[in-house]
């Protein structure tokens, strides 16, 4: 009789009278095996309940700034604002360009408080040339308008005068001149030596304007004066245009 090492089984041998009894022993621990092919998913479960709500996270930190977006439709137009105080007074501007001339205005009235006249003898005979004549010995010239150092008269406005002169001649010719700011306006020649020259011009003009008598040269200034011999120049105011 003989046992199966691997199955723990007693066998009996007839030729042989012996009885033997063998436990089975379990041999060491193999290596664990390979892991076996994953099988099918399984059926998906029952959705589960709803769970309690958590408590709030820790606010984030910010953001970046987003792009401008874009502009909006107008709104209504707001009330109007309480009045605010007054600014400071600015500074000055620069000085605008000469504006074009305007027309020419209809004549003024003539001011009645605005006169002129003058009469003035000459103080020394035989004149120098070139420049204004004096008339020193003033007969009458209230207004001061005249200048009998100089021999210029000055207009104070804008109007209308009469100039005259008178002059003895002796001697010498004369030829004298009067002029209006440099321009001769009317001339007079006397050949005499012994004569008068004369003559009376209406002039127009304008506040400033200088009129004056002037000889030509020192051979032609026979203009004379004496104890009984007079040379004058006179103006009168005729009109005058504001």
């Amino acid at each position: 009789m003989t046992g199966n090492w691997q199955t723990g089984e007693l066998l009996v041998i007839s030729s042989m009278c012996v009885c033997v009894c063998v436990w089975w022993i379990p041999g060491p621990a193999g290596a664990r095996g390979l892991p076996g092919v994953a099988g099918p998913p399984g059926t998906t479960g029952s959705k589960g309940e709803t769970g309690d709500m958590g408590s709030p996270g820790v606010p984030g930190t910010n953001g970046e700034k987003g792009e401008l977006g874009a502009k909006g439709i107008p709104g209504p137009k707001g009330e109007q604002g309480v009045l605010g105080p007054k600014g400071a007074m600015g500074l000055n501007g620069k000085k605008g360009d000469q504006g074009e001339l305007g027309m020419m205005g209809i004549p003024g009235p003539c001011s009645p408080a605005i006169q002129s006249s003058f009469t003035a003898a000459l103080g020394t005979m035989y004149p120098p040339p070139d420049k204004p004549v004096p008339f020193t010995q003033v007969i009458t010239n209230q207004q001061f308008h005249f200048d009998p150092i100089m021999g210029i008269y000055r207009a104070p406005v804008n109007g209308t005068y009469v100039f005259s002169y008178h002059l003895m001649v002796f001697s010498k010719v004369l030829k004298v001149g009067l002029f209006h700011n440099f321009n001769p306006i009317v001339k007079t020649t006397e050949p005499a030596q012994l004569g008068t020259a004369s003559n009376q011009v209406v002039l127009h003009l304008v506040m400033g304007d200088r009129v004056w008598l002037q000889v030509k040269d020192n051979i032609t200034n026979g203009m004379y004066a004496d104890y009984e011999s007079k040379s004058t120049f006179s103006e009168c105011a005729h009109d005058c245009i504001v």
